[in-house]
């Protein structure tokens, strides 16, 4: 548990300096003017993505991208919803890498645990977590372009799930000349 606590040391240290700098004023100087506001949530979801797969840590990718997500947005639209929503997309994007990373303390606890081997674990729970990713992150997307209210987003999103894993299987069992 040593090299999680130096890692979530590590990631508030530099959340507060992110802070302390301004960073995410910066960032709303530079992107405001080059990036509409409908791609911001997807391109924050991606990088909560690859921050907390490549850290290991879902904490340590909010308490990063937090104080960087939350004012950009707010500095952006001033819009209050949208800043709530801000929240969720990092939460997201910062529980897709904790729960698929090789490094995560989760994914090395849950395959101890369960007796499987860790690379084994590791590969059975990426494609799971890359469908629901993709979903939310398409969410995401029609949540930035289209302003729909998730009371569209969620029930969408719901259907997407359903449907999505069975069109998968078909295609892999056609690959692979499996009958369903």
């Amino acid at each position: 548990m040593l090299q999680a606590c130096a890692i979530l040391l590590s990631a508030w240290t530099l959340g507060t300096v992110t802070g302390d700098i301004q960073l995410a004023k910066y960032l709303t100087n530079v992107i405001g003017s080059t990036i509409p506001f409908g791609f911001i949530p997807l391109i924050i979801f991606m990088l909560g993505c690859i921050i907390a797969f490549s850290t290991g840590t879902s904490w340590g990718t909010m308490t990063i991208l937090t104080p960087i997500a939350i004012p950009l947005v707010y500095n952006m639209n001033g819009d209050p919803f949208a800043v709530v929503m801000m929240s969720g997309v990092v939460f997201s994007g910062s529980i897709f890498g904790d729960h698929c990373s090789p490094i995560s303390d989760t994914t090395v606890l849950s395959s101890i645990f369960s007796g499987a081997d860790h690379m084994d674990h590791v590969s059975t729970q990426i494609p799971y977590a890359l469908t629901v990713t993709s979903v939310a992150g398409f969410m995401f997307l029609l949540y930035g372009v289209f302003k729909l209210t998730p009371l569209v987003l969620i029930p969408f999103g719901l259907i997407l799930l359903a449907i999505l894993p069975r069109i998968l299987h078909s295609m892999s069992a056609r690959k692979y000349g499996i009958k369903t």
